[in-house]
């Protein structure tokens, strides 16, 4: 099954507000790029047009936390802030 069978199950409340930001700045060193190999959602893409510059859709994120093991946490890439969405916004799983 791929990801987006996976994902067609989950609904989301999308907010206005993002609850991922991604410092380009912190990015340009990155050799390896974690983020767009290792977010289960995909929500990373590499904006070459944009000088090399990392997208992040936060519209379908599934609030994993993946992007803070692989990047927000480490002190040496750090690009990555998260925070919780507003509450009764971001995904919502039905267990069922």
């Amino acid at each position: 099954m791929s990801t987006d069978e996976y994902l067609d199950d989950v609904e989301w409340t999308v907010d206005d507000q993002g609850h991922i930001t991604v410092d380009n700045g912190d990015c340009e060193d990155c050799s390896d790029k974690p983020c767009l190999h290792l977010c289960p959602a995909e929500c990373f893409d590499h904006q070459e047009e944009r000088q090399g510059e990392i997208y992040f859709s936060y519209e379908h994120c599934i609030e994993c936390g993946a992007c803070l093991v692989f990047c927000g946490n480490d002190p040496d890439k750090g690009a990555v802030s998260w925070t919780k969405p507003e509450g009764g916004k971001g995904v919502e799983y039905d267990f069922g």
